[in-house]
């Protein structure tokens, strides 16, 4: 056995990184929310596209994303047992959020017997028992937290479009598209519950139960109605108007028991629960269109269509109360693409136009003046000092200036007619794929773009670049590349390639990695292009709930690795595919929507999800690289080193049963420290306080060890 000694002596400053975080949303914030509910101290927002979020605090001042486990974003339904949590989709059917992984969360599909998943509302009955009301399949209850679910349909619910459930004491009430119907013994049996405002009256929706007052208020086409409920089975509903504006669209109801209110299109509107009269509550609000209104103690809580979330501090104040925006955490604008530079640029393109961030996605500004087509930016690109957007409608844009001030940027052979798609940069040259599968590129940001390559027919994925070569991925044909005086300047490379339904490429330290839908990652040597598959792509919990890891979705590569996403999930690999590693803790990262674009600052990994704005995470979270893709990689355990103190006061020794060579030493993020002779006794150097890798060869391959540098 071979042994040697070394003695770091290491200066300590600035704060340890975090080596424990999970995936956390960045914005830009804002969205539409479609439901809410109150449970204690919690509010939980259901959105169209977007999942579950649920305050941080009791004071709501911010919100936190519950997406992992939803097959579907769009929650048309919240309800809580006291116990569970449970959401219902408009074409998932229910779901439960029980799932643990550690101190992680997730949510369960609960459909046994659930005949129609187009779930329209949810209430609970007790801890364990619920009812749903399904879209043309009537209404079903479970009494085991969803394990199985049986429909409680008789001859006298016969209108099965159910739009509303309440719990009324010990009665339940259900809205149809037709009228309403009660039953007193848990859908055992159900009755007429309606009068001549009601019975088979279209657009009945929006029904809501003041426990305070023992009334129903619904919305039909006769307008809204409030009926006292009873042991009566004969409900008088009456107009309960008074106040409010002709024309208005009521999108939901709800009350606090002293007061009613309702969300519009011309705002929110709210009236005594004594005597109805309203009157508008709108000071503060960035737009009418209002979906729900939840009462949460002494404040009020808007969920508007697009605009995010308002909130009221205190509804008791005797003051004129003020909406004031709360959208802190609540990413849920369809995000078409992002792009990043340096330290702390951050650019993305969403349903909103073009946000740009300068202090590492902390805020952001709205970046789209002179961008004519700025709602349809379906790429952006920063390349040296120029950001660059691809739009659908007027072709390319650039800014000088980091998106305070846009260009057209249509010449040569570009027109503004083009509908541009995806943009790429390499040793002064932008790329274009529009969406008819052609190629251009411009030199040195002169905007005089020319056709290089055309896949007609064939739909043009991906590209990326060599030392030396340009890389096409083509679906039905494979991998390209640039060969000079051929047709097209392009031939084909797929010698091993199992699949051609490419998505992406990525390369690294000489090797091309190619992303497939539904055969996962391909590798190849540049020297002779032979494709091998790489290790199969798969994170524990992905898996679990049914995610496909071999359905790859983007590519990139950055300080020593290649990353590759797929729904769900985000990996990396060092070693040339042998092994891939989570990229971070994955949790929070939604498994409903793609993930279209990978970035990264100079600490950070930032993805781009289709339909809930950014997500990032430290790379401290990565191991660093290794040297060489050919050497093999010795995990942790048998690596043979061993460091002692770890972590340490910044003097530490180094043990290994093998002989080292090309001793390096790695921050969190790949970059490195310094390189250190094989016969060294010591070293002194000036680092911050974090986590380090130390990599070394031997003859059984590379070995590492992470220290900690307190």
């Amino acid at each position: 056995m071979n042994k040697k000694i070394f003695f770091i002596a290491v200066a300590m400053m600035a704060f340890a990184q975090n080596i424990s975080a999970h995936f956390g949303s960045k914005g830009p914030f804002g969205g539409t929310v479609a439901c809410a509910i109150v449970n204690d101290s919690v509010v939980y927002l259901g959105t169209k596209t977007g999942g579950v979020f649920e305050s941080t605090n009791s004071k709501i001042v911010g919100w936190r994303p519950r997406p992992v486990g939803l097959l579907t974003g769009n929650i048309t339904a919240l309800a809580h047992t006291g116990k569970y949590l449970f959401a219902g989709t408009a074409d998932g059917g229910v779901f439960i959020f029980n799932g643990f992984v550690g101190s992680d969360r997730y949510w369960i599909k609960k459909n046994n017997g659930l005949a129609n998943l187009q779930v329209t509302a949810l209430v609970a009955l007790d801890t364990a028992s619920l009812m749903v009301g399904t879209n043309g399949g009537g209404v079903f209850k479970t009494v085991d937290r969803g394990e199985t679910w049986v429909a409680v349909n008789n001859a006298d619910l016969h209108h099965l479009e159910i739009t509303g459930l309440v719990k009324a004491g010990g009665r339940i009430i259900a809205a149809s598209t037709e009228g309403m119907w009660a039953s007193d013994n848990a859908g055992t049996s159900w009755f007429d519950y309606n009068d001549d405002n009601t019975y088979h009256i279209e657009g009945t929706k929006n029904i809501s139960y003041n426990a305070a007052t023992s009334e129903i208020m619904v919305l039909n086409d006769n307008g809204l109605l409030k009926a006292s409920v009873g042991a009566s089975v004969d409900p008088v509903y009456g107009l309960v108007e008074t106040g409010l504006p002709a024309k208005v669209a009521i999108r939901s109801i709800s009350n606090d028991g002293a007061m009613w209110y309702l969300a519009t299109d011309q705002g929110v509107y709210a009236s005594l629960a004594s005597t109805i009269s309203w009157y508008a509550v709108n000071t503060g609000l960035s737009t009418s269109n209002i979906n729900v209104v939840v009462p949460f103690r002494n404040r009020l809580i808007a969920g508007t269509d697009g605009e995010g979330v308002f909130k009221i501090n205190d509804m008791s104040a005797t003051i004129v109360p003020i909406w004031s925006a709360m959208n802190t955490g609540f990413n849920n604008l369809a995000t078409y693409s992002m792009a990043s530079g340096g330290a702390l640029l951050v650019a993305a393109a969403t349903e909103k136009g073009v946000f740009v961030s300068r202090d590492l996605a902390a805020t952001y500004q709205r970046a789209n003046k002179g961008l004519t087509d700025s709602l349809n930016v379906n790429d952006l690109l920063f390349a040296n000092t120029y950001l660059y957007a691809a739009t659908q409608n007027a072709g390319v844009f650039v800014s000088a200036d980091s998106g305070k001030t846009w260009n057209a940027a249509n010449g040569g052979e570009l027109k503004a007619s083009t509908k541009a798609q995806k943009l790429y940069h390499n040793k002064g040259k932008v790329y274009l794929i529009d969406n008819s599968n052609n190629l251009y590129s411009t030199n040195n940001f002169d905007n005089n773009w020319q056709l290089i390559y055309s896949a007609e027919f064939n739909k043009l994925s991906a590209i990326t670049f060599t030392e030396s070569n340009l890389l096409l991925g083509v679906v039905g044909i494979g991998v390209l590349i640039d060969i000079p005086n051929l047709y097209d300047g392009f031939t084909v490379i797929n010698n091993g390639l199992n699949s051609k339904a490419i998505t992406s490429l990525a390369y690294l330290n000489g090797k091309v990695y190619a992303g497939t839908n539904g055969s996962g990652v391909f590798v190849a040597d540049t020297t002779n292009f032979n494709w091998t598959a790489t290790a199969p792509l798969s994170i524990s919990h992905t898996t679990m709930i049914g995610l496909d890891g071999s359905k790859v979705q983007a590519m990139n590569s950055f300080a020593g690795y290649v990353f590759a996403s797929y729904k769900g999930g985000l990996l990396a690999t060092s070693n040339g595919g042998l092994t891939w590693i989570a990229g971070g803790n994955q949790f929070n990262l939604p498994s409903f929507t793609d993930v279209n674009k990978i970035e990264f600052v100079t600490t950070r990994v930032f993805v781009s999800t289709q339909n809930n704005s950014l997500y990032s995470n430290a790379l401290s979270e990565l191991p660093t690289v290794v040297s060489s893709v050919n050497d093999a990689l010795l995990t942790e355990e048998n690596s043979g080193i061993s460091i002692s103190p770890n972590p340490n006061n910044g003097q530490f020794a180094i043990t290994s049963e093998f002989a080292l060579t090309d001793l390096v030493l790695y921050n969190s993020i790949g970059t490195v420290v310094t390189n250190l002779a094989s016969d060294i006794q010591s070293v002194a150097l000036d680092l911050p306080k974090g986590l380090y890798v130390l990599k070394a060869k031997t003859n059984k391959g590379i070995v590492s060890k992470k220290i900690v540098v307190e």
